[in-house]
């Protein structure tokens, strides 16, 4: 997760013109259709730059044309302690879901509008179940809905949350949710 948070900040000083932007957490066409999670912008900022290059990003994730890149491995969104690695139709899946509060979509959130400061707000979470491709711009949630009580975690008794600082922290399954909103 840290190099998830290392690549977001990498991102963020290279991509921002004026102050410090997070990346889009999804890129949409015009009209909704979904393209590009921000998963796959940060591909260069985790040393995946040749996967990056293979992507057409002017096309969905998801064709045929965009297949093959879709299908490699990150190791990065992997998780070694979880066995699920791919869908049924071979995509490869990431173990990490974004703050839609955070990464939105066709937008990023420069860091001084986060109004709670960056050491205060989750950027990314480690989830234990409903994974999915790192190329789908739909790996957006809140952080509420897969942390806190009867929610399946990566990792016994909590999970592990990326800050919007780099920061990675563990919180415990026994959280109350609405201290997450």
């Amino acid at each position: 997760m840290k190099q998830i948070g290392l690549a977001l900040h990498n991102y963020s000083y290279n991509n921002s013109h004026s102050s410090e932007t997070f990346p889009p957490g999804a890129i949409t066409t015009a009209n909704g259709e979904p393209l590009h999670s921000w998963q796959a912008l940060i591909l260069p900022y985790l040393d995946q730059q040749a996967l990056y290059k293979q992507i057409d990003f002017s096309k969905p994730w998801n064709v045929r044309a965009n297949q093959k890149p879709f299908q490699q491995e990150v190791p990065e969104y992997l998780n070694p302690k979880t066995e699920a690695r791919r869908t049924s139709d071979n995509y490869s899946l990431s173990h990490y879901i974004g703050n839609e509060l955070v990464l939105k979509q066709n937008t990023g959130m420069p860091f001084n509008e986060i109004r709670d400061g960056t050491s205060n707000t989750i950027l990314a979470v480690e989830i234990g179940e409903q994974f999915k491709p790192w190329g789908d711009p739909t790996s957006l949630t809140s952080p509420e809905k897969v942390i806190g009580p009867n929610r399946k975690a990566a990792t016994i008794g909590g999970t592990y949350i990326l800050l919007a600082d780099g920061g990675v922290r563990y919180i415990s399954e026994d959280i109350d949710p609405e201290i997450l909103k």
